[in-house]
């Protein structure tokens, strides 16, 4: 029984830091010509959101600082 209840804990432990794993993308948007970091997979099948970079980002600071180095995203045309 013990071992039972041991097992589904350590079950639901993985299972939810798979899920609760923050990502971070960097976007751009064609029309506006301004980059974005987002925390959800963005939806590209549009014709104005395209993918900056094909990273996936553990943290937003991390996403910031590749962002920066981004020719596209470094000319001044960055959101947060």
């Amino acid at each position: 029984m013990k071992r039972t209840i041991v097992t589904v804990i350590i079950l639901l432990a993985l299972f939810s830091t798979r899920t609760s794993a923050a990502e971070f993308y960097i976007v751009r948007d064609r029309t506006t010509q301004k980059c974005t970091i987002v925390d959800k997979p963005p939806v590209t099948n549009t014709m104005t959101i395209t993918l900056a970079t094909d990273a996936i980002y553990k943290s937003r600071g991390e996403a910031e600082s590749a962002m920066r180095a981004i020719k596209v995203c470094s000319d001044g045309n960055s959101t947060k």
